[in-house]
């Protein structure tokens, strides 16, 4: 149930508050900031190479975690405690382009979502405990783990978004 919660959070929290933004807004940003359009393509990179991943795994056999000591104590503050560290840096691969494109990026957001929605709910309970996909820090995540990381993620970016939103009222 929490991953199905967890999942129908995901547009509320980043896209929601963006509804009505003119195009300039999406592009904006205080100095060494991300704008708008790079925090919501962050989010869709990851969000989107991670269904992608899982949809590659549906037909490998289970799995068993492989994680460091570091990565299960990390794990359990944040998927546990719900604890997102802010000092995390942007993977390289999920750092987003200078000036995305608004339309593309809230497509690929809420495809990534959809396609997460898409093997929570058919999957077996079982195949989504036992097929892993790495993250760089946190080590091996599971279906439900990563849905769980997404939405801390988003939590967090979405205060970004906030922010941005405040900085351009003014």
């Amino acid at each position: 149930m929490k991953v199905a919660h967890h999942l129908a959070r995901l547009e509320p929290i980043v896209l929601h508050p963006l509804h009505g933004i003119d195009d300039a807004s999406w592009h904006r940003a205080p100095r060494r900031k991300w704008t708008i359009a790079q925090i919501v393509q962050h989010l869709a990179i990851g969000i989107d190479a991670v269904g992608r991943g899982f949809v590659d795994l549906a037909d490998a056999s289970e799995s068993s975690r492989i994680s460091k000591p570091h990565q299960s104590v990390l794990r359990h503050l944040v998927l546990g405690l719900g604890q997102y560290p802010g000092a995390l840096r942007a993977m390289p691969d999920a750092k987003p382009d200078d000036r995305p494109d608004a339309d593309l990026i809230v497509a690929q957001f809420r495809m990534g979502v959809e396609q997460l929605r898409e093997l929570t709910e058919t999957w077996p309970r079982e195949r989504q405990l036992t097929r892993f996909i790495t993250h760089a820090v946190l080590g091996d995540l599971n279906v439900p783990e990563w849905v769980r990381f997404h939405y801390l993620h988003c939590r967090h970016y979405g205060q970004d978004i906030g922010r941005r939103l405040r900085w351009l009222s003014r």
